[in-house]
């Protein structure tokens, strides 16, 4: 009988998955239209035994000390149910490191393609998984201004409105990046979102007795917010600056007034 050549076609899937766990090759899903199958239909305890190893592989070569929830969750395989498995794997315990995991900026350069006009919903992308992240009592809560309150910023760029209130919520800062949120709320002639961004809520200045107290903005306005308005050609944002901020025109803007 003539024996049938063995191909990676033709191996059984137990095998694939050892030897995507050997390689730890990122590529080797992608070899063909029936391997790329395989993984997609894999056992989250699959994905989650790739994501370890390559974390104690990063750990050895390069002595990194980046917390493993923080590399895993870099991962565009890292689901709920992955990082449930990883969670409950016999080596977990031993690899947590102290610090608040990272969010990755992956969870939010979507939000550019996923863009819709006013139709943001708490179901969409992705926000179910960050409530995930936040409520889960393994998880320390992440970082919530990830590098440097990128989340945020993107949230307020694409008007993603109960992501950027989730964010809030849990203490993200507008003032960050040079309040680069603060600035793309004005560009986007957005007066109610500037305002959520700039003024807490108001339940915040009511104090034991029912006492209204003053509560300060979580973003001290001034002239370089009033020239960006200008320039945006935002009026109603330009007034409220003015009358409510107190923000006073500086010869910059003048400037641009004049053109």
């Amino acid at each position: 009988m003539e024996a049938i050549p063995r191909t990676l076609d033709t191996l059984p899937v137990e095998l694939l998955y050892e030897i995507y766990l050997f390689s730890l090759s990122e590529s080797f899903p992608q070899t063909n239209r029936r391997i790329h199958a395989v993984f997609c239909a894999a056992p989250s305890g699959i994905h989650a035994e790739y994501i370890l190893g390559r974390h104690l592989a990063a750990q050895a070569l390069t002595r990194s000390k980046t917390p493993i929830v923080t590399r895993a969750l870099r991962f565009p395989l890292c689901s709920e149910s992955v990082l449930d498995a990883l969670l409950r794997h016999p080596s977990f315990p031993s690899l947590g490191e102290p610090g608040r995991p990272t969010l990755p900026r992956r969870l939010f350069r979507t939000l550019e393609k996923n863009r819709r006009s006013q139709d943001w919903r708490s179901r969409h992308a992705p926000l179910p998984f960050l409530e995930y992240l936040y409520t889960h009592p393994s998880i320390p809560a992440p970082d919530i201004d990830s590098h440097d309150g990128y989340p945020l910023a993107h949230a307020v760029r694409v008007g993603h409105r109960p992501l950027i209130d989730f964010l809030l919520a849990h203490g993200a800062d507008p003032g960050r990046n040079g309040g680069l949120a603060v600035k793309l709320a004005i560009q986007r002639r957005d007066l109610q979102l500037l305002r959520v961004l700039v003024e807490p809520d108001a339940s915040a200045g009511v104090g034991n007795r029912g006492k209204r107290r003053r509560v300060p903005d979580r973003v001290v306005l001034g002239s370089a917010h009033l020239r960006v308005a200008v320039q945006a050609q935002a009026a109603e944002v330009c007034n409220w600056l003015m009358r409510e901020k107190g923000c006073v025109p500086d010869m910059k803007t003048f400037g641009f007034l004049r053109k």
